[in-house]
C-alpha cells in the first residue's frame, strides 16, 4: 500500500501530539491517548473560563489525533522509523520520564497482536520441529512430543520478544548460508 509523504507527516505528527513514539503498539497509544483525554477532558473545567477553551481544543485535537493513528500504521511501514532510533525493543525513548523505564520489560501488546506473533512463532518453531525430528529424533519415537515442545517454545518466545526473537533467528539463517 503506497502512502503519499503528507498522509506519513500527519501521522508522525499524530504519533507527536499523542507523546508516542513511531514504532509504539496498538496498546501504548492507547494508553497515552487515554492518559492525555483525562487530562485535557473539557467537563473538568468551569464551563466559560479561557482554561475551557483550551481544554475543548486540545481535547479535539487529542481525539483527531487518536483517529488518525489508533492502528498504529508506522510501525509497519519500512521507511516510517529509522533502525538507529529504535533500540531492540522497538521503542525509543520520548522523554527523560520514559527513559527510566526498565529495559528489559518486554513491550507491551494488545491480545490480537500476542496472538498473531504467537501463532506465526507456533508455525515457525512446528516447521523447526519436524526438520529435527525427522534428523534425529526419528529412531528415539518421540518426536511428536518434541515437535510441540519447540512449536510451543517458539511460539512464546515470538509473543513475548516479538521482532528481538525474529531478528535473532534470521539473522543466524543469514550467517549460516
Amino acid at each position: 500500500m503506497a502512502v503519499s509523504e503528507t498522509q506519513l507527516e500527519e501521522w508522525k505528527r499524530a504519533y507527536r501530539v499523542l507523546g508516542v513514539p513511531l514504532s509504539a503498539t496498538s496498546l501504548s497509544i492507547k494508553d497515552a491517548y487515554r492518559r492525555l483525554v483525562k487530562r485535557w477532558h473539557p467537563d473538568l473545567v468551569p464551563s466559560g473560563s479561557p482554561r475551557h477553551a483550551e481544554a475543548t481544543q486540545m481535547a479535539k485535537t487529542i481525539n483527531e489525533a487518536y483517529t488518525a493513528i489508533k492502528g498504529a500504521p508506522l510501525r509497519y511501514y519500512a521507511g516510517a522509523v529509522p533502525l538507529a532510533q529504535v533500540n531492540m525493543q522497538g521503542t525509543r525513548p520520548v522523554s527523560p520520564a520514559v527513559s527510566t523505564v526498565r529495559r528489559d520489560a518486554p513491550p507491551k501488546t494488545d491480545w490480537l497482536e500476542f496472538w498473531v506473533r504467537f501463532v506465526c512463532g507456533f508455525l515457525f518453531g512446528g516447521l523447526i520441529g519436524i526438520r529435527l525430528s525427522l534428523d534425529f529424533l526419528d529412531s528415539l519415537g518421540g518426536f511428536v512430543a518434541a515437535d510441540l515442545a519447540v512449536a510451543v517454545g517458539c511460539g512464546l518466545a515470538a509473543a513475548r520478544y516479538g521482532d528481538k526473537f525474529w531478528y535473532s533467528v534470521f539473522g543466524r539463517w543469514w550467517m549460516w548460508g
